[in-house]
């Protein structure tokens, strides 16, 4: 069992790759090598191999906020649970559930209006996990680009503290607090929680 995301950059048009391209490949490449585990493809689409499932929402919500952080782009991305059945040297080539699963969920994004889906073999799972991305949206989708920041900061280091995650900007203590407090990440951090134990009760 693994996860696959499938995701492209909106506003991309917008906003020079220079600005853009390199945060991206950063964030990619922290979860594995390129071609292997990511390509960059089309120009702002992506795909990500995520081997540890529980790893997913993590990895979703950090891409989400690295993009975010350069304003105004945001990112969709269609999540996927499932079987790796094939594996090339190119992970654009690769196959299995998990990769189906992903390219369904994100072919449905533009129907149902929402930047975020999962979908996996079990209906119920992804009854309930969608439902909470969607409310989680409803948050992540006003982040501002201090805000998106602040929070991909927050899940990048987790060991350090406020103090010295604004040592990083620049910024007060205080207003690390301020935009940790506006993006509401104590139910980013809730959901961080809860996915892994949801995911081991139901599909592994």
């Amino acid at each position: 069992m693994m996860a696959i995301i499938t995701g492209d950059i909106q506003g991309s048009r917008k906003v020079s790759p220079k600005k853009w391209m390199k945060s991206l490949k950063e964030e990619l490449d922290f979860w594995g090598k390129a071609g292997e585990h990511w390509e960059i493809y089309r120009g702002d689409s992506f795909q990500l191999k995520i081997e540890n499932p529980e790893e997913l929402l993590l990895a979703t919500i950090r891409l989400k906020a690295a993009i975010k952080s350069i304003d105004p782009l945001d990112c969709r991305m269609g999540l996927g649970i499932g079987t790796e059945d094939y594996r090339s040297t190119r992970l654009l080539e690769s196959n299995g559930t998990a990769y189906v699963h992903s390219g369904d969920a994100f072919d449905l994004l533009a129907e149902l209006h929402q930047s975020l889906l999962l979908k996996t073999s079990h209906t119920d799972f992804d009854e309930e996990i969608n439902l909470m991305l969607k409310m989680s949206l409803a948050v992540m989708d006003n982040w501002t680009y201090n805000s998106a920041r602040m929070v991909y900061l927050a899940l990048t280091y987790p060991e350090k503290s406020q103090t010295q995650l604004g040592g990083m900007e620049g910024i007060s203590q205080h207003a690390v607090s301020a935009r940790l407090s506006r993006a509401h990440f104590e139910l980013t951090q809730s959901f961080l929680a809860y996915f892994p134990k949801r995911l081991k009760k139901s599909l592994l």
